[in-house]
């Protein structure tokens, strides 16, 4: 039975069936917020999204509500809702409460960090860059995404940081389209990005917990929308 069809019919729906359903999608909207797909300020309406992921408009609402919760949407009365609209201000807010959490993980990392997590590190780091030359900015962003994201949450996991761990996977990530905000062009942005990237391999190496901290700080720090 196809996840529509169990989903529609609530009366013979197990709930694993609804929760199946409702997770599914959770992560197309989601997906299709982070990416850009979906833009900023766009209305979402229940019936289009649930035609198109192949679910019913219930497990829709639930994901919207979902995503309500981490900010991703903007939940308004009459069950309409709309992709939220992120201004400088809030892509600074975010990425100063990223750099406070996640320089501090960094630096438990580097005591706590496995060989094998380092040359997972290496290999996300070397991915991204061949993605990038390969690929170009805006072709290469949907594939940099996810691997940055794992980049990152090797290091939270290597800090022993769950919770961490858990903030990160949800109201820390951002749209694709907040880099409309940046005047400097994106790939000098995206190289230097890379280049930091492995200054903080270097540091998780030298198992030096002051260099990941301030490494990963300073990156994250950079990544602030200057003021107009």
């Amino acid at each position: 039975m196809s996840i529509q069809a169990s989903a529609e019919n609530a009366t013979e729906a197990s709930p694993q069936q609804m929760s199946r359903a409702a997770d599914v999608a959770y992560r197309h909207i989601r997906h299709a917020i982070i990416t850009g797909a979906l833009r900023s300020g766009e209305k979402l309406q229940e019936a289009k999204l649930a035609q198109r992921i192949g679910v019913s408009r219930t497990p829709v609402r639930q994901a919207l509500h979902r995503l309500g919760g981490e900010g991703l949407v903007v939940l308004e009365r009459y069950r309409e809702s709309t992709v939220a609209r992120f201004t400088g201000a809030d892509v600074a807010e975010i990425f100063r409460l990223r750099a406070a959490l996640e320089a501090d993980a960094a630096g438990r990392a580097a005591t706590r960090i496995t060989p094998a997590q380092i040359d997972q590190l290496e290999t996300l780091e070397q991915q991204m860059e061949d993605v990038f030359a390969r690929l170009g900015w805006h072709e290469h962003l949907e594939a940099f995404d996810a691997l940055n994201n794992e980049f990152h949450m090797v290091i939270a996991r290597a800090a022993d940081s769950p919770r961490l761990e858990r903030i990160l996977a949800s109201s820390l990530e951002l749209p694709a389209s907040i880099f409309a905000l940046y005047r400097e062009p994106v790939d000098d942005r995206t190289r230097r990005t890379h280049w930091q990237h492995r200054e903080i391999i270097g540091a998780m190496r030298q198992r030096n917990p002051h260099w990941a901290q301030a490494q990963m700080g300073a990156h994250l720090m950079s990544l602030l929308v200057p003021p107009p």
